[in-house]
Formats: C-alpha cells, structure tokens, sequence
C-alpha cells in the first residue's frame, strides 16, 4: 500500500472537459491496482455519484434517496460544538463514495462565515489517513467557495484539460487559481495536467497538445491523452460503471491504465501489484 494518504483534487473551472470521468476512471483504476481509494463528489451536479450509477442508497435491506446528510455537508457545516467528520460512504465498483446532491450548492454562501471555512475538508480527512491510500476529490467547475474547499483539501492537483484552444486558455486561468490557493495550502502541488479529449485525426487537437507541452510542460507533467470517444463515453454514463469495467477490451482500458501509471509517477507513488 501506499506509505501516506494522498488527496488529489481534479479541478478546472470550465465545464464538459472530462473531470468527472476521469476521477471515475483513475480511481477505479487505483482500486484495480490493489489501493483503497475514496472518492468524493463535492459538485452539485453529482455526475460522478451518477455515472457510478448510484442513485439511491441502500444498507440495512433498505433503499432511500440519497440525502445531504450522506455529502460531505457535515464535515463542512456540521456543529461546531461537534467534531466534523465524513458520513459512512457507498461501496461501489471497489470504491468507496461520498456522494453529491444537488443541495451541496448550499455550502457555497455559508462557507465564508464559518470558523476556518475552506480548511474544512481538509481536517475532516485527516482523521482517513489509515483508512485510504488515495482521495480523489471532484469539485464543482467553477471557481467559488466549493471549488476553494476542495482543492485546499488536497495535497495534489490534476487539472484535467482538452486537446483544444479552448482548453489552453482554460488552463492558463486554472494556473492563476492554483497559485492563490496555495497561499492557504502552501505544500499543494500542480501534479499533472490530464490531456483529455484527444482526436488524433485532427490538426487542431495535434496542434493544442504541441502548444500545451510548449507553454505549460515546464509546470507539471502532461499526461499522454485520452481519446475522444463520442460513443464509449455516454455509453458508460447510461449504464453506471467506469469505463475500464464497461469496455475492458477497449484500447481506452490502456490509455487509462497509462495515464494512471503516469499520476503515480508525477506524485512520488511507485506501482504496486497488477490489475485485479
């Protein structure tokens, strides 16, 4: 197992550019490598507790909706008389989940007046340390108090971004946030920066994958792509299950073992086992 718990938070504040995905996939691809992974869907929308294809709970031979007390609110905006913790997460597809639900958005307004406000996620998790190997955090796309929480929370940051125009300048931005949120986590570390999105047929895609290693490849390591595929992506959303589950004989499964093996060497972590 890994020697420490490593929080990583996926974060990029413009939408639709595979963050969500990709925290399914690389953390259930962890799982198949023999980690303990948590994730944790902080993001309103809750397209990663979907696209897991949790859309109820059930323990104890029962079945409910999923509720806010089963989020990550009560470590954030619990008691302040009581510790904040973490409720029991969902076991699926050899992860454990903290879900989202719509009502998250809560948080955003109330985090600002309360005692150490975005610092609270990262003490609730503190207490996991011995419990998970890998935190893989998925914030809203934007870049308010949610997204604060959870990228202060981590100890590294993958920034997912297309093989486009528009995912340069999106990671420009990205880069500038990154910075301010590192004056309240000062060990936080740009990790990666996942290229998603790829269609080798194309120039354009060619060309922004040249552009970024030329003008971002001295920040952090990037990542061999993710393909673009219009087809296998929803597919697997519909049914609720990562994608190297949902086509084990795809070359996706490969890509997404690699860039895997690559988040594991940009953070220090050496490869343990084979796929289960």
């Amino acid at each position: 197992m890994a020697a420490l718990m490593n929080v990583l938070t996926f974060f990029n504040h413009a939408g639709g550019v595979g963050k969500s995905s990709s925290v399914r996939d690389i953390g259930f691809t962890l799982g198949q490598l023999g980690y303990r992974v948590l994730l944790i869907d902080a993001d309103p929308q809750a397209n990663l507790t979907d696209w897991l294809g949790v859309r109820a709970i059930e323990r104890d031979g029962e079945r409910r909706e999923i509720e806010l007390d089963d989020t990550l609110y009560p470590a954030v905006l619990g008691d302040d008389n009581e510790d904040l913790t973490l409720p029991e997460p969902i076991r699926v597809h050899g992860m454990d989940l903290i879900p989202g639900h719509l009502d998250v958005a809560t948080i955003e307004p109330m985090l600002p007046g309360q005692l150490m406000g975005v610092l609270r996620l990262k003490e609730a998790l503190k207490p996991l340390a011995s419990r998970y190997d890998f935190v893989l955090i998925d914030p809203p796309p934007s870049l308010g108090q949610l997204s604060a929480l959870a990228v202060i929370a981590a100890d590294h940051v993958v920034v997912p971004v297309p093989a486009s125009g528009k995912g340069l300048k999106g990671l420009q931005t990205a880069n500038v946030m990154l910075s301010r949120f590192q004056k309240a986590n000062p060990s936080l570390k740009l990790s990666l920066i996942l290229v998603t999105q790829y269609n080798d047929t194309t120039n354009h895609s060619r060309e922004s994958l040249s552009q970024m290693r030329a003008q971002f490849g001295h920040l952090a390591p990037i990542s061999s792509p993710l393909t673009y595929r219009p087809a296998l992506y929803p597919d697997s959303q519909l049914h609720g299950a990562p994608l190297p589950e949902f086509a084990r004989r795809n070359p996706v499964s490969e890509e997404i073992m690699n860039v895997t093996r690559q988040l594991l060497d940009a953070i220090g972590v050496k490869p343990q086992g084979r796929p289960a």
